[in-house]
């Protein structure tokens, strides 16, 4: 009978799914449980229990509350969150109910700001010495040369960003002064420093003046990603850094970084943000500039989409995870899987589908349970 409960707030998502693929079928001594806002997501139904709950974006207050009973009711050991969002209410909530937040994988709600506003980030970076693009922030009324000196100093293009964006919602390129002047009036946004190969953005920009738009583009290319882990003692757990290349418009490979530099960037970082009071992961999204130097542009403070990748590259975060934060040591990776003996994972899209009535459960209920369905 498992003895260990994990509850993932938004399990239904990426990453939710990556946490599930990570355990695998190493579940003889957890159970898995998840809190969902959508009720069509296959993946759901491998949890052991999915409870419905409000969108947490439209109604904190009413999230809480249905969080609060799941708690009361289940006692997890481990609470997850998988979203921006949860990060930053789980992390509020913990500094309200200290009684409750020792099971909660995160740390001060002022650095789970920080990790959700991109000028934050950059002043946090800042502030610790790290290496983080250049950044500018925009808001009605900013000064011209202000803007003009910007540009001398981290050229063009420029990446214009929401301070609280995610999944490269709202992101624009600049690629003139006179775009620059007016995204600098756009309130909760920041200009940031490009971070890749500004000649072919300009080459692009100049062959859809000629040619056309194509129908699909983008920018996107071979991601530097370091994941790191805090544990409650402030130590840290692990440094995994790797290379995320798309391979197609929903595939990617997903490999080892030996880059010394990426790596000497997380353990900056893991330092950094253990003092700053943070516990569990921390993902640090790194570029190189156009003087080949790495610099952090993004921080997430969680798990990501890449966390099932890790686990084949070697890096078996959950059992790590479950070791520092529970005491609890999972099974070893399943016999034949070819983990940790391969440098590189792939990813990609698979249909799925769950049947009318199982949704239909979750939807009229409130709640679902795979033990009703055996």
């Amino acid at each position: 009978m498992p003895d260990t409960t994990i509850l993932l707030l938004s399990g239904g998502g990426h990453t939710g799914a990556n946490v599930l693929a990570a355990i695998g079928t190493r579940r003889s001594t957890t159970r898995l449980i998840a809190t969902t806002d959508v009720t069509d997501e296959p993946t759901l139904f491998a949890f052991d229990q999915v409870y419905l709950a409000p969108n947490l974006r439209a109604d904190a207050a009413s999230f809480e509350r249905r969080l609060l009973d799941v708690m009361a009711l289940e006692k997890p050991d481990l609470v997850v969150p998988c979203r921006d969002d949860d990060v930053r209410f789980l992390s509020a909530l913990k500094s309200r109910r200290p009684d409750l937040g020792r099971a909660f994988l995160c740390g001060a709600p002022a650095v789970a700001e920080v990790v959700s506003d991109k000028w934050l980030s950059f002043e946090f970076a800042k502030r610790y010495g790290l290496p983080f693009a250049q950044s500018f922030r925009c808001e009605p009324g900013q000064n011209i040369d202000d803007m003009a000196a910007f540009i001398d100093s981290a050229g063009l293009p420029l990446v214009c960003k929401p301070r609280d964006g995610s999944d490269s919602r709202g992101i624009t390129l600049i690629t003139s002064a006179a775009q620059a002047r007016q995204a600098i009036q756009r309130p909760d946004h920041v200009l940031q420093e490009y971070l890749g190969n500004a000649a072919a953005v300009r080459a692009y920009v100049e062959a859809v003046r000629s040619t056309g738009v194509p129908l699909f583009h983008s920018f996107e290319g071979n991601k530097r990603s370091i994941q790191i882990m805090i544990g409650p003692d402030s130590t840290t757990a692990y440094v995994f850094c790797t290379r995320n290349e798309p391979t197609g418009r929903n595939a990617r490979r997903v490999s080892i970084d030996s880059d010394s530099a990426a790596r000497a960037i997380g353990v900056r970082c893991a330092a950094a943000f253990a003092d700053a009071g943070w516990y569990g992961p921390m993902n640090i999204q790194c570029q190189p500039d156009v003087n080949g130097e790495l610099k952090i542009h993004e921080f997430n403070a969680r798990f990501t989409g890449a966390t099932a990748a890790r686990k084949h590259l070697g890096m078996d975060e959950l059992a790590i995870t479950l070791k520092r934060f529970c005491g609890v040591t999972i099974e070893a990776c399943e016999a034949g899987s070819g983990v940790g003996t391969c440098t590189t994972a792939r990813e990609g899209l698979a249909a799925r589908a769950v049947a009318t009535v199982t949704r239909e459960t979750l939807m009229v209920n409130g709640v679902w349970s795979k033990r009703a369905t055996l």
